[in-house]
């Protein structure tokens, strides 16, 4: 099967908006994140800024307190959980950037779904679309002036791995707390 390369490069742009504007703030080297063992076995919980994410265990971490990257061991699919350091004066603040984020992320992606939500419990914008044989799925969610930023992507059609990766973010993701 041949990949197209310029085609994936535009799936990824929705997660090199939401990294880009996380690593912005970044400055020093950490060490990657480490998980802890989750309730579902072969899982890892994860613990950003706040916003407490599982993933699978074989998925390979990098990044800081603040952002976290999980790849896919087989790839084919990536995880990206972040919060700037800069909080907004209110959650209406933090929700109008997080619309002015998912439409620059809605650039170059087919069959494009936005709309307001709940992510972790909280009040947050969505968006997902297709590009290249890639999907995205991507959450900005806010707890008053601060935001939590999730991407994931993969290719389709995504491995069960992957559909459970998206069913424990929408189910069991939580800010502060237990996931």
């Amino acid at each position: 099967m041949r990949v197209d390369r310029r085609g994936v490069r535009r799936a990824w742009r929705v997660g090199l908006v939401v990294a880009a504007a996380a690593a912005a703030g970044c400055a020093g080297i950490s060490p990657p994140p480490q998980g802890v063992p989750s309730k579902r076995e072969g899982w890892l919980r994860y613990d950003v800024a706040g916003l407490r994410v599982e993933a699978p265990a074989t998925w390979a971490p990098s990044g800081d307190a603040r952002r976290l990257r999980l790849e896919r061991e087989e790839g084919g699919a990536r995880l990206e959980v972040s919060s700037p350091e800069e909080t907004f004066a209110s959650e209406a603040a933090c929700l109008a950037d997080a619309a002015a984020l998912m439409k620059r992320g809605d650039e170059g992606l087919e069959r494009t779904r936005s709309h307001p939500t709940k992510f972790a419990g909280r009040r947050a914008l969505s968006l997902e679309g297709d590009r290249s044989g890639w999907h995205v799925w991507a959450w900005a969610a806010c707890d008053g002036g601060v935001q939590y930023r999730v991407f994931l992507t993969a290719r389709t059609p995504a491995p069960a791995d992957v559909v459970e990766t998206i069913r424990a973010l929408v189910n069991d993701a939580r800010i502060g707390g237990e996931v």
